[in-house]
């Protein structure tokens, strides 16, 4: 027994010899590395045959491609290269002890495959710079309104390299003997508003909304809303991830307003506040006739859902209250005079017009509270066929004639009334000359379109604009006076003096312009002030003005 093994062990040493020294000559005859047959070969020899095989795999660009999306990378740029150097200790490892290369040996060969490196760093970045190629922002799906027609888009689903697991599968599945694309990887993203949301939107309420006109019957007669005043009172929201359609019943029913005019009902009339024997009175409020918005919407909202002959509905008549009554105008609190101010102005007969025909136009004009005051609404265009007459303005430091000329001076007077009243100063502009018969900086000029003034009413009451003139007598003095009759708000409002500083002198111009004006030079100067108000014989609140006026040039005129 003894024997016999020791035999054995003889044997085997003998074999494990025999395959050791196989080891260091040529390949044994089956070996294959990557696919390619070496048997027979020395190791150089091997690594040529292999290298010169391979060189085609391992310089073809690498394709990845998602859907229609393909892009490519070079395995040099992209950190893909083949490790000759372990590709070869698999099948050639010199002199080699390991009883897996001898085995192989004594048994014909092994078949092993290509060892690839990786730099990864270098493969990220390569991935990387292609993802902009399978970028799709996400779109959600479109609906909106061009008339009465409904206008839909469809979503588009976005979707993003993802940039990791395509190194992967690069880099696992590298090289490849195949020219098929290897599969990119990318992240989906669905868009929030999808086509069947707006499906559901345009089916169950769009079409049935826009399916035609919609009848209110009353007992005074039909009032017929056309499918485009009920498209135009329709609006998309696509917010939020979300998509709805509504229609705007107050929209709809302003819009409606001239066929409910023709049913002939009586309407009201909104008290009004006009001054009357120098006092504040007020016209009393009338209630009127007609389908108010509550009973409309009850009509109209069903019948939108409907069609055909089903679109119509039935609203009752009702009093419908005016919009400012007398109980609102009494609480309105205009009962006395907080601020006033008076300009006097020289003998012209332009100044006549132009000023009384302003007076009488801001006359009996009521500031609500919040409201604002903008003396160019309420005077509009100051034109020949309203009645003004052409006067002096001052046009790049010159006088010259234009129509309304001299109108500033009812600006002027108007502001200093609202500045005294407290209203809240939104837009004035001075003068850029000086006038001596104005507060120094405390005046205001009108441009139509450009130069506006505006004040707004912050207190809890009511304002009504009192404004009247009084005539200059040929070589006399007229004057404007304007009144802001409300409730006081504070104890009362006064102005510190106007402080005079930083004196200019104006030049000399001669001029040859038919419409040249001779006129006397005035310097320059800045002037500063401030509002003060009083509350319990303290000032509460002070308020700093400046104005910096340029100086009058002497003008010649040839």
């Amino acid at each position: 027994m003894a024997i016999g093994l020791g035999a054995v062990v003889v044997i085997g040493a003998g074999g494990y010899l025999v395959g050791h020294f196989m080891t260091a000559d040529t390949m044994p005859a089956r070996t294959e590395i990557a696919g390619i047959a070496v048997g027979g070969q020395s190791a150089g020899q091997a690594r040529e045959t292999v290298q010169r095989a391979l060189t085609p795999e391992l310089t073809r660009p690498v394709t990845f491609a998602d859907g229609a999306t393909t892009a490519t990378i070079t395995p040099a740029s992209a950190g893909l290269s083949a490790d000759w150097e372990a590709t070869m200790a698999q099948v050639d490892p010199g002199n080699s002890w390991n009883p897996r290369v001898i085995w192989n040996t004594l048994h014909g060969g092994a078949r092993v495959p290509l060892v690839t490196a990786v730099d990864q760093d270098a493969l990220t970045s390569a991935v990387s710079r292609q993802a902009d190629k399978f970028a799709v922002t996400a779109k959600d799906a479109g609906l909106s309104l061009s008339g009465t027609r409904i206008v839909t888009t469809q979503a588009v689903p976005g979707r993003s390299l993802d940039v990791a697991a395509t190194a992967e599968t690069i880099a696992s599945g590298w090289p490849t003997d195949s020219s098929a694309p290897l599969q990119a990887g990318v992240s989906r993203h669905a868009p929030q508003i999808t086509d069947a949301q707006v499906s559901q939107v345009v089916t169950g309420a769009l079409r049935p909304t826009l399916s035609g006109p919609v009848t209110v019957r009353t007992d005074k007669g039909d009032v017929v809303l056309t499918t485009a005043q009920i498209a135009a009172a329709t609006t998309v929201a696509t917010t939020g991830g979300k998509v709805s359609a509504a229609t705007d019943m107050a929209g709809l029913y302003r819009a409606s307003a001239a066929a409910r005019d023709r049913l002939g009902l009586s309407a009201g009339k909104d008290a009004r506040i006009v001054i009357s024997g120098d006092r504040p009175t007020i016209e009393p409020s009338t209630d009127g006739q007609g389908v108010s918005l509550e009973n409309f919407t009850k009509a109209v909202a069903p019948a939108l859902q409907k069609s055909g002959a089903e679109r119509t509905g039935t609203a009752q008549i009702t009093p419908v209250p005016a919009r400012f009554s007398t109980d609102d105008a009494r609480r309105a609190g205009v009962n006395q005079v907080i601020g006033e101010f008076t300009t006097k102005f020289p003998y012209a007969a332009y100044r006549n017009t132009n000023l009384t025909l302003a007076a009488t136009t801001i006359n009996n004009t009521y500031l609500a509270p919040g409201g604002t005051f903008s003396m160019d609404t309420v005077l509009g265009p100051r034109t020949a066929a309203k009645g003004y007459v052409d006067g002096w303005v001052i046009s790049d430091s010159q006088l010259r004639k234009e129509s309304a000329g001299g109108i500033s001076q009812s600006a002027t007077t108007t502001f200093n009334a609202a500045f005294f009243a407290g209203m809240t100063d939104v837009e004035h502009h001075p003068h850029s000359l000086y006038f001596d018969r104005y507060p120094a900086g405390r005046e205001a000029t009108l441009y139509y379109g450009k130069l506006d003034l505006k004040f707004r009413n912050d207190t809890r009451y009511g304002v009504l604009v009192q404004a009247f003139t009084t005539k200059a007598p040929v070589g006399g003095s007229g004057s404007i006076t304007v009144r802001m009759w409300s409730t006081p708000t504070w104890q009362r409002i006064t102005s510190t003096d106007q402080v005079k500083s930083n004196w200019v002198d104006g030049r000399t111009i001669t001029s040859s312009d038919p419409q040249c004006h001779p006129q006397s030079a005035s310097p320059g100067f800045d002037v500063r002030y401030s509002r003060l108000f009083w509350r319990e014989g303290k000032v509460a609140k002070k308020e700093d003005f400046f104005w910096r006026y340029d100086p009058t040039d002497r003008v010649i005129c040839q």
